[in-house]
């Protein structure tokens, strides 16, 4: 999968990301945006994709994106903020939010974590006579690359400049004083930020398991805040956290592969039915792909989360199974007919057998149990005989095999 890669603001953007250059969007129209997330793809280049997001009271973001022709994802999460700076730290229009990473199993949702003494940086801090408006630059989205898509600080300064002459309340735009640029906070200064070997130490791990975890995009290993001289920088409160949501057990709603006990031999097929099922649904259709997946999803991430949401359904099916009242109902119909129990293609047993496959042990319960009524009452010609335990791993021989007529 080739991940979205942030190119440019748009020039009708709200809130610009700092050191990114503005592309010319006129076609994306002026005014407000409807409420919501839009996607568009650029008139001009293939592979250049619009995402615009706008709130009916704070203003849009608008950006262009690089993608491969199965993007999806972006760094939006659950709550869909209209700003996020700093590796995930997130506005909410008051105030700014660490990055989602604790889950609060009763609340369903993130554990909110405000930022303390953070300040938010607008536009007009920037500005205030720093940047020369005829010096700054809007270029044609078709003209950026991916060389070309960061700006020095005293340039993109010149390009701030210039985007904020469009800029005029009579078109709709907000002030300068609401347009959110980044954020300043005291877990953010320089000298507390850690670096990889911090951040594998925190988490009880080695730093070249990290740097494995990173560049194969597994064990959920947090954007870094910065990166100072190609090293990547954590803040302590995000490292923390990370730790601890490796740390949290596996609840029984979403056992580990490492912890889950196999099922049996009827319900791991119906695992193995569904998980395809799953994961096309998950992974194929971009609409649902987009609504759950994060930036650093790969193919092989959603291909593990279908293989636990099968397990996870084919575990809770065999509790929606009335086993007690489904064995009491098979051990009447094979004591009322024990040739159909002994068939294999009758109703009583193919289901017979279905009860063998998904409930071994109560399977070996109702067979001991005919068996055993059927010994007192009923000539040898029709006996059921007893299910042996070897019967209860996989391949099994049907139920109805072990009836004699």
């Amino acid at each position: 999968m080739t991940s979205l890669r942030l190119l440019a603001n748009g020039a009708s953007t709200d809130h610009p990301v700092p050191g990114l250059p503005f592309a010319d969007d006129i076609h994306l129209g002026g005014g407000p945006y409807p409420s919501g997330l839009a996607r568009i793809a650029d008139p001009e280049t293939d592979g250049l994709v619009w995402i615009v997001h706008a709130h009916p009271g704070l203003g849009r973001t608008v950006a262009l994106y690089e993608a491969g022709p199965d993007f999806g994802p972006w760094e939006w999460h659950s709550t869909r903020p209209l700003v996020t700076r700093a590796g995930g730290y997130w506005w909410d229009g008051v105030g700014w939010h660490r990055p989602p990473q604790l889950w609060d199993e009763t609340a369903g949702f993130f554990e909110d974590q405000p930022v303390p003494a953070a300040t938010t940086i607008t536009a007009a801090d920037l500005l205030d006579g720093k940047g020369d408006a005829d010096r700054g630059d809007v270029h044609r989205a078709s003209t950026l690359t991916r060389k070309s898509a960061a700006v020095d600080t005293s340039q993109w300064r010149h390009d701030l400049s210039r985007w904020s002459r469009t800029r005029t309340p009579a078109a709709g735009h907000l002030p300068l004083e609401r347009c959110v640029v980044s954020l300043t906070a005291p877990e953010l200064a320089g000298e507390q930020l850690l670096g990889t070997r911090a951040l594998a130490a925190a988490a009880g791990i080695s730093s070249s398991a990290l740097r494995a975890y990173i560049s194969r995009g597994q064990g959920a290993v947090p954007p870094p805040q910065t990166v100072l001289g190609n090293r990547p920088m954590w803040s302590r409160p995000v490292a923390e956290n990370w730790a601890e949501h490796r740390r949290r057990p596996a609840t029984d709603r979403w056992p580990s592969h490492r912890d889950r006990p196999a099922l049996p031999p009827g319900t791991d097929q119906i695992r193995r039915t569904i998980g395809p099922v799953l994961f096309a649904a998950l992974w194929d259709d971009p609409e649902r792909r987009a609504r759950w997946a994060l930036r650093h999803r790969t193919r092989q991430a959603v291909g593990d989360v279908a293989a636990d949401l099968a397990y996870l359904a084919a575990d809770r099916l065999q509790e929606t199974c009335p086993t007690q009242a489904l064995a009491d109902v098979l051990t009447q119909a094979a004591l009322a007919d024990p040739t159909a129990a002994a068939d294999g293609s009758s109703s009583v047993g193919q289901v017979l057998d279905w009860f063998a496959r998904h409930h071994a042990p109560a399977a070996e319960t109702v067979v001991s149990a005919i068996t055993e009524q059927l010994r007192q009452g009923i000539p040898r010609a029709h006996t059921v005989q007893p299910l042996p335990s070897d019967a209860l791993e996989t391949p099994a021989p049907p139920v109805s095999s072990r009836v004699s007529a």
